[in-house]
């Protein structure tokens, strides 16, 4: 991380934000230590910062990230290799040089390539808190990210941030409540009961789960979830699911039933399927891909699965299962393949599988103990060992 916090202005209240903020830097490097798992190998370990290097080395000196679908730098990209090495840690002059190429086209960030800014706001608001800098005088044109995402509240749906679409809305609502969580900003009653509103009831095998976005069908009825036998692209998956998860948890639900629901929807998720068995995909019934299971880890770490069974499973567990995508030699050594990508480096399974080497969740406040492993006995519910996540509100 940079040495001070790039704060614009030496006001009395800016210089309590920046108390506020050293704060929640110190306690976030004391989380990301607490959530280092106690099973992680040899292996995952090597793996992980073969991992790290590898997307350091994307980081041109300029701090851009190339398309990897096209040939120019790419803010969205950049963005994406930030968050990974923000999250893994141990790469910190690839990530300020990454995080000031953001600060630079923050701006063009915010609504390229989405269909709502809230969950590009999130984003830039966790570069900012945990790389010390000021999410509300953020980038050469100081902006206040924190206002700007709060004005996402309610803009077309009750206790939603962003607009409807089939697929992002979980995923954006999550990623505001974790975002503002983080920043010590209030996050509002009602998204939270958005958000576990969208949470899966029938058909049973999608209980727990979420999709992108349920609609109303009639007052304070949403529409049942799509089965797992659907053909829609919208129905319950990984990413959802996992975000939602990791946004209850950062808020202290740890022992939330919904959580609980998300994590029995998470074993039926898991896959036996080689090539990496142990993993999950997408959705239920395919096999294991690395973001998926890179995701579905960070899920499992920040709610510390507190009473379901270990999660071997076949001849693997999510673990190995991410280990098995990652390339061993040649020149993108540390690079994730995919199953998508003939066994050829994958940028984008590479920025998210090092979340799951890692076995870390996405930065935001939290406090406790280091969980059990992944493959180990977990605490009860209620257990007092169990990390809590404190919503900071000053």
């Amino acid at each position: 991380m940079p040495a001070s916090p790039r704060f614009t202005s030496c006001t009395a209240s800016r210089s309590r934000r920046r108390l506020v903020l050293r704060s929640l830097v110190a306690a976030t490097v004391a989380a990301l230590a607490a959530f280092a798992p106690l099973s992680f190998t040899i292996n995952s370990a090597n793996a992980a910062t073969s991992t790290a290097s590898w997307l350091a080395s994307q980081v041109a000196a300029d701090g851009s990230v190339v398309d990897p679908y096209g040939t120019e730098p790419s803010v969205d990209w950049t963005v994406n290799v930030a968050m990974a090495l923000l999250v893994a840690g141990g790469q910190s002059e690839a990530l300020e040089r990454a995080v000031a190429y953001v600060e630079a086209n923050a701006d063009a960030y915010i609504t390229s390539g989405t269909s709502d800014e809230a969950g590009h706001l999130s984003w830039l608001v966790f570069l900012a808190v945990f790389t010390e800098r000021d999410p509300r005088a953020f980038g050469e044109s100081s902006l206040d990210l924190i206002s700007r995402l709060e004005s996402r509240f309610e803009v077309e749906e009750s206790g939603l941030f962003g607009t409807v679409d089939d697929y992002t809305p979980v995923t954006n609502q999550s990623l505001a409540i974790i975002a503002l969580n983080a920043a010590g900003a209030d996050v509002p009653v009602g998204a939270l009961a958005w958000l576990q509103a969208q949470q899966c009831e029938t058909p049973a095998e999608q209980a727990g789960g979420w999709q992108g976005y349920r609609a109303e069908v009639t007052s304070g009825v949403l529409a049942a979830c799509l089965p797992a036998t659907s053909a829609e692209f919208n129905r319950a998956d990984a990413a959802s699911t996992s975000f939602a998860l990791q946004a209850l948890a950062a808020v202290g639900r740890v022992d939330d039933p919904a959580i609980l629901a998300g994590l029995g929807w998470f074993h039926r998720l898991q896959s036996a399927a080689a090539p990496a068995p142990g993993g999950f995909g997408q959705y239920i019934g395919d096999p294991s891909d690395p973001n998926s299971t890179a995701l579905v880890i960070q899920a499992i770490r920040a709610t510390d699965d507190f009473n379901l069974d270990g999660w071997e499973f076949g001849s693997g567990d999510p673990e190995a299962s991410m280990n098995a995508w990652v390339i061993t030699s040649g020149p993108d050594a540390g690079a994730l393949t995919s199953p998508y990508s003939a066994g050829a480096a994958d940028l984008y399974a590479t920025y998210q599988g090092l979340w799951g080497l890692t076995q870390r969740p996405l930065p935001t406040v939290l406090v406790g103990p280091v969980p059990e492993p992944i493959d180990g006995d977990s605490p009860q519910v209620g257990d007092p060992s169990t990390p809590v996540a404190p919503s900071f509100t000053g």
